[in-house]
Formats: structure tokens, sequence, C-alpha cells
């Protein structure tokens, strides 16, 4: 290729560029380097992973890693703000006091909702702010918004995007709706997967995940000592100690006074 960018340098220029901007614009520039990656083995939006990479003379960077399916299915806004949650990460790992039980602890949070992203563990408002699992929101009038916007209204794109699907986007569409019922609603791009050009009638454009299997195993629970047990569904057990039949686990409410057995 001559007269165009090599696809991989243009994929990652276009990341690099984006870490570049927010960095100046949400955190004056101080980030460290860091190494973008693109993985799509988990159902993750994004993930921070301190001293990932070393090179020959002994130089550590932390890696950033983003779902590149997950590009397809947002708003470039939605996908800017995973970028900017990964590196609230490497600005604590770099600068703050991160907790090694857990990656999203309240100084985590405090730099989150500063510079304009609500964590949420429901991805909602009223949700968990600290957690070992935590996702986020934007919040319409704050820094990573008005920062963003300038960023795409001055052409930033993404010259790629994925064909096979994490999800669908009934999914995605599902959460814009709820933010919105929650009173967070704001103006952003279409996201990739409407607009994507179609390529032949016969070929889809995207390639949707299959539909779940049905489980071949349910977990029971025993009513009264919290015992468990993993048996084919419609199995009917009753427990060896308490001589009472298993329930499904979801339907079972033990007495807050009394331990649970687990095995």
């Amino acid at each position: 290729m001559t007269s165009q960018q090599a696809p991989t340098l243009a994929f990652y220029a276009a990341l690099q560029q984006a870490f570049d901007y927010f960095n100046t614009a949400l955190f004056d520039a101080r980030l460290p380097p860091c190494l973008i990656t693109l993985r799509s083995s988990s159902r993750v939006y994004g993930y921070h992973h301190a001293d990932r990479f070393i090179s020959k003379d002994g130089q550590q960077l932390d890696e950033l890693g983003l779902h590149p399916g997950f590009f397809t299915l947002r708003p470039i806004e939605a996908v800017m703000s995973t970028l900017v949650h990964e590196m609230v990460h490497h600005w604590q790992h770099h600068f703050g006091t991160p907790t090694p039980t857990n990656a999203h602890n309240q100084e985590w949070a405090d730099q989150m909702e500063a510079i304009g992203l609500m964590p949420s563990h429901t991805s909602l408002p009223g949700g968990k702010k600290t957690g070992r699992s935590m996702s986020h929101y934007i919040l319409p009038e704050g820094k990573f918004m008005q920062a963003c916007q300038s960023f795409v209204a001055g052409g930033f794109e993404l010259p790629w995007f994925d064909r096979h699907l994490p999800s669908t986007p009934e999914v995605q569409e599902q959460k814009q709706e709820a933010l919105k019922a929650a009173g967070v609603e704001y103006e952003s791009s279409p996201p990739p997967v409407a607009v994507l050009p179609k390529i032949e009638e016969d070929k889809p454009t995207v390639y949707m995940p299959p539909p779940k299997a049905p489980p071949t195993r349910e977990k029971l629970m025993c009513p009264e000592c919290g015992a468990k047990a993993w048996v084919s569904p419609g199995t009917d057990i009753i427990c060896g100690e308490c001589e009472v039949h298993m329930d499904a686990a979801a339907n079972v409410k033990l007495p807050v006074d009394k331990p649970l057995n687990t095995f």
C-alpha cells in the first residue's frame, strides 16, 4: 500500500490520537505512555493491566486493552468513555494508591467523577460507586462529554469496525433507554452498526452472537442449611443433613443468623 496508510497503523494511530487528546484534556498531559491493545477474547468493554509489557532495556509499560467488537455496537462517545475509564486506572497506578484487592476503590471513583464519568456497578444512577466489577455512565455536563464532543466535532473517527459482535444491538439500545428513563440523556453519534454499508444480499454486514444454549445444569440449595448441589434440570433431591427438598438457589431465603455450608 503506497497511497493509503496500512490498516494496522491507521487503527492504532487513531487510538493513540485519542489517548493523547484525553491525556491533555483531562489529565494535564501527565499520564505516561502505555501500550494499547485490541482483544476480543472477553465480554468486557476494556481493562487495564499494570506493567504488562517489558522491553529489552527493562522499560515497563501498562496495557490498556479494548474490545473492538463494542466499537461497532456503541456510539463513539461511549467507546471513548471506556478508553478514559481505563486511563483513570492508568493514572491511579502511577499517581495514586491502588487497592490490590479492589481495582475500583474510592480514590478511583472520585477521579472518575471529577472528569465526568460516574461510577456505577449497574451502569445506571444509584449503583454502587466502588467494587470489584464496575462500570460507569457519562455525565452530560461533565468534563469528559465536553472534551469528547469537541474531539468528535473536530473530525475524529475510527477507521475499522469488527464485524463479529459480542452482543446484539438490542442489548445496547436497552441500556441507552434505561439511562434515558433514569434522567441521563445526551446527544451522541449513531452506533456504527446502524450505519455500516451493506455488503451483499447473501452476506451479512455483521455477525450476531449465537443464541445461548439451554443450561445443562442448575443449582439447588437447601433452604435450611444452605448446602448447594449442581444437578440436571428437573432433578429433585433431598438434603442428606436436613432431610428437606432442595430448591432453586435463586428462590432460597436463608436466615441471616445461619451460616452457609458450602462445598
